[in-house]
């Protein structure tokens, strides 16, 4: 599954400083919605490709003030996520080696 991530990922970020249209742009979020979940709990090291995706789509000229404030709260969203996902692990982690 993460080398099919890390594709698609790849791909993106490839085509993001091309987009012209904020229709694309819209797609290329929409995209970002639905993997970010997924990132999350299955490939967290791919993670900086999202935030690398979302930099690049809100530099993007294409991107409407609608598409930025959603790249914007997917970015916040990213790190809090990501933030959880490291406190919990490190709360496994704790609990591992009091055991």
């Amino acid at each position: 599954m993460s080398e099919v991530l890390t594709g698609i990922l790849a791909i993106l970020q490839a085509i993001v400083p091309s987009l012209t249209s904020s229709a694309v742009v819209q797609q290329v979020i929409n995209a970002l919605i639905q993997v970010i979940p997924v990132l999350v709990k299955e490939a967290q090291d791919l993670m900086p490709m999202v935030k690398n995706i979302i930099a690049a789509l809100s530099s993007n000229p294409a991107s409407t003030a609608d598409q930025l404030a959603t790249l914007k709260a997917l970015d916040q969203l990213t790190d809090s996520a990501f933030e959880a996902a490291a406190a919990k692990a490190q709360a496994e982690d704790a609990a591992a080696g009091a055991s």
